[in-house]
């Protein structure tokens, strides 16, 4: 607001006389511009703006609570749904199984009766029912990460990692790997879980990588924002970027079976295993050159059992 205030005199002038009571020497009328306050609020303005912040905390106590029972609403969804595909998956893995082993008696008792192809077509519906009771295990094995109880121990990551590059060992048969391992720390953590998360991302970095020559692959670790970063690099089949944000969905893989087996559903488990002690997952690579996966851990251990 700017107003104009009529003075008689210039109210900031500067005395000069040691006297203090003494007649104005002019009293023309003296004009001051006044900006950036406003002028006086009247009653009914004062009540206007009490009603208006009255209402725009109603509506913000509102919305608060509605976000409150849409959280809880999305938690309770959630656990169903975990519940739901826990008892599916335990549901179905007997018929699958009962599949693949009718069809291999069929096979083994029959095969004289069998033409060619019939024989073929027996052998799609065991390879296809192997396949789908493996997708079934492994939905199995997901929705237990978020049901089983942690157990939080001191976890020596280099005997953790030389034990797991000795296991993949037999994956790599007849291939040259070189292995890059830094001196790693301790963490705290369930180590159950966290091997199986690492075990995955050892793994991928095995397949991935068997079309070179030589497969190279590198564990480091840093530290940043108090948690440890660990990172695994290696020089195979890499991603596009563009496609970075389905990496560590249920199911979502950026290869085709024919070239790289799997079920799309390690990495989901690497990201539910981290998310539950606490930390992150990302990843970066470049098609044909390789791709780095990163995770971290707190220090200090997690804060609170982090249920999916």
């Amino acid at each position: 607001t700017v107003q104009t205030v009529r003075w008689a005199g210039d109210t900031s002038a500067v005395k000069t006389e040691k006297v203090d009571l003494h007649p104005r020497k002019s009293f023309e009328m003296w004009k001051e511009v006044v900006q950036g306050r406003s002028q006086p609020w009247s009653k009914p303005e004062i009540d206007a703006a009490v009603d208006l912040r009255s209402d725009i905390v109603g509506i913000v106590l509102r919305r608060a609570e509605e976000m409150a029972e849409l959280t809880s609403q999305l938690e309770r969804s959630n656990r169903e749904l975990e519940a739901f595909s826990y008892s599916v998956s335990h549901d179905l893995r007997a018929p699958f199984r009962h599949i693949v082993g009718y069809a291999e008696l069929l096979r083994e008792r029959e095969s004289d009766h069998l033409t060619g192809e019939g024989q073929r077509y027996l052998g799609t519906i065991i390879e296809s029912a192997n396949y789908a009771g493996m997708l079934v295990d492994n939905l199995l094995n997901f929705s237990r990460i978020a049901r089983t109880s942690m157990t939080l121990l001191r976890v020596n990551m280099n005997e953790l990692v030389r034990d797991l590059v000795r296991e993949l060992a037999t994956e790599a048969r007849q291939r040259s790997v070189e292995w890059e391992i830094a001196e790693l720390p301790e963490v705290i953590a369930d180590p159950v879980l966290l091997r199986l998360a690492v075990r995955n991302l050892l793994s991928n970095a095995v397949k991935y990588t068997r079309q070179r020559e030589t497969a190279k692959i590198a564990i480091q670790v840093g530290e940043e924002n108090g948690h440890y970063v660990f990172s695994i690099q290696d020089n195979g089949a890499g991603f596009d970027m563009k496609y970075v944000d389905k990496l560590y969905g249920v199911f979502q893989r950026l290869h085709r079976m024919e070239e790289y087996e799997g079920t799309g559903i390690g990495l989901a488990n690497v990201r539910r295993i981290i998310d539950r002690h606490g930390g992150r997952t990302w990843a970066e690579g470049k098609p044909g050159q390789g791709a780095t996966f990163h995770f971290s851990l707190p220090r200090n251990g997690p804060e609170q059992d982090k249920s999916a």
